[in-house]
């Protein structure tokens, strides 16, 4: 007697399993996440010329503050994606909660 054991693709496994706490959760903190990047970006673009007016920065030293945000944000990226691979994704995303409420 051949093995009758149930075949789900993807997408009928998720409509099994539903929509619940859960996953409400992880959309939440995602989407803390990314609000938070939205806006640390736009408060670059509102402060910039404030800042430069303040420590009497040229264009290029301004703008250099924004290059090395955006660097960090793609070596942060890489290292926390490597550090939640290596420990798990729920001390990754403490650690990252805990230095970006530091810095």
């Amino acid at each position: 007697m051949e093995d009758q054991s149930l075949v789900y693709t993807l997408d009928e496994a998720l409509s099994t399993i539903g929509f619940g706490n859960f996953q409400g959760l992880v959309l939440a903190y995602a989407g803390l996440g990314w609000v938070s990047e939205a806006m640390e970006i736009m408060l670059l673009s509102f402060i910039g010329a404030a800042v430069q007016s303040e420590w009497r920065l040229s264009s290029s030293e301004e703008s250099m503050i924004t290059t090395v945000v955006f660097a960090g944000m793609l070596i942060g990226a890489y290292l926390w994606g490597f550090i939640s691979d290596a420990y798990g994704r729920k001390k990754g995303l403490l650690g990252v909660a805990v230095v970006t409420t530091g810095a």
